[in-house]
């Protein structure tokens, strides 16, 4: 069973990277402005966080298309803030 605070510790550690994203102006590869995937991501996490710390793990096919949306609108150099995504699975 993962620790309720490994996993709290990963989420908030996600959350942070988003604000960190949103603070920097993070652009798309493609040179857009990245806040309305940020912001849609910030509160998918928000909901996924209570979810998952009331069923003591985050959903497995939730992270994965989290990760693999991320992916696809993140520039290649901003690794931090899909490594933290990675954190939430681990913690799982």
């Amino acid at each position: 069973m993962p620790d309720p605070l490994d996993l709290a510790a990963a989420f908030d550690a996600a959350l942070r990277q988003v604000d960190t994203a949103l603070a920097s102006d993070l652009r798309t590869p493609a040179g857009d402005p990245a806040r309305p995937q940020l912001e849609r991501l910030r509160a998918d996490l928000e909901r996924e966080r209570a979810a998952a710390l009331a069923r003591g793990s985050a959903d497995p096919a939730w992270v994965r298309a989290v990760v693999r949306s991320v992916v696809s609108w993140t520039p290649d150099t901003e690794v931090s803030l899909i490594a933290a995504l990675g954190q939430i699975a681990r913690a799982s």
